[in-house]
């Protein structure tokens, strides 16, 4: 089981979120205000399994068309699909590593050319 509360750090703010719900498969951590979520859960498939990890954030927001305020929710998630054999737990942490230097190249400009819808 992960350490409980799971906690993220957004612009030099950590955002705790306490285990607020347990399946065999999955775990919902969640802020006190209940703004800010933490999804974890993995599925097995056939010759594989899928690891997600999403983190999701609410905001009220006045719509642009309307100005009548309302909830929106911005999320991240991460899918790890991990076959049952021929790449290990070692391998995909460094993949994972991999990744995240990616998105953090440049300070964050690599992220920012993917939300221009660059591709």
């Amino acid at each position: 089981m992960l350490p409980d509360p799971q906690v993220v750090t957004i612009n030099a703010i950590a955002i705790s979120m306490p285990l607020v719900s347990s399946q065999a498969t999955s775990s919902l951590y969640q802020s006190a205000d209940g703004l800010s979520r933490l999804r974890i859960s993995w599925t097995a498939n056939k010759g594989s399994t899928r690891y997600l990890v999403r983190y999701e954030e609410d905001a009220i927001a006045a719509d642009p068309i309307t100005a009548v305020n309302k909830k929106v929710t911005a999320s991240i998630y991460i899918v790890f699909e991990q076959p049952s054999f021929g790449i290990s737990d070692a391998r995909m942490i460094l993949i994972t590593a991999g990744l995240k230097t990616l998105l953090n190249t440049g300070s964050g400009l690599f992220v920012e050319r993917i939300l221009s819808n660059e591709h």
